[in-house]
């Protein structure tokens, strides 16, 4: 099957199926809590419905305790309501191509850092442990109140599976994590 079609058919043949599926944490990202529950698209199941972007978008991230390391799951729950398929999926290439797990991250350290020297480690339920970095990140530094802040799109090849129970970012020079905990759904 072409993959220009691969997401439309989710969207369109997967939707109603996935009403019983408990999604949590619809608060907004400067709220968001570090952990919490969701239901993400695993091997061509079902896709989250939502009302619009913001609250799908909002599901699926995280913020740690203090505020410094802030990411999304990318998933196509959220991902749909961009726009055009063939454009989501070539702005999302690592996650709809790949598979990989990637993440929307924002960091806001109280310190200068360069988030490509920054090294991030995801970990799964299944014992998965793999570190990265970011290769670029969008725009320079900004001070936004008393913090500097980066937003970087970071990707491990790592496959989220229907076994996977949870999966934590951590940036590891400070040991700021969020995490995802994945609500059985009744349709997998």
């Amino acid at each position: 099957m072409p993959r220009a079609l691969l997401l439309p058919l989710l969207v369109t043949c997967l939707l109603p199926s996935l009403a019983a599926c408990n999604v949590g944490d619809r608060g907004n990202t400067s709220t968001a809590a570090s952990q919490g529950a969701c239901a993400p698209c695993i091997g061509g199941g079902p896709v989250a419905q939502f009302e619009n972007y913001q609250q799908a978008r909002d599901a699926f991230t995280r913020s740690s305790s203090e505020g410094i390391l802030t990411a999304t799951l990318e998933d196509v729950s959220w991902l749909r309501f961009e726009g055009a398929a063939d454009t989501v999926e070539k702005n999302h290439r690592a996650y709809f191509e790949y598979g990989y797990t990637t993440f929307q991250v924002m960091l806001r350290p109280k310190e200068y850092a360069r988030p490509t020297d920054e090294t991030f480690v995801l970990e799964d339920g299944r014992g998965a442990r793999i570190t990265g970095s970011p290769i670029s990140f969008k725009g320079g530094m900004q001070p936004v109140d008393d913090r500097w802040q980066f937003t970087f799109e970071l990707s491990f090849q790592h496959a989220l599976g229907t076994d996977c129970q949870w999966v934590r970012l951590t940036r590891a020079s400070d040991g700021q994590s969020v995490e995802w905990k994945f609500q059985p759904c009744a349709t997998r």
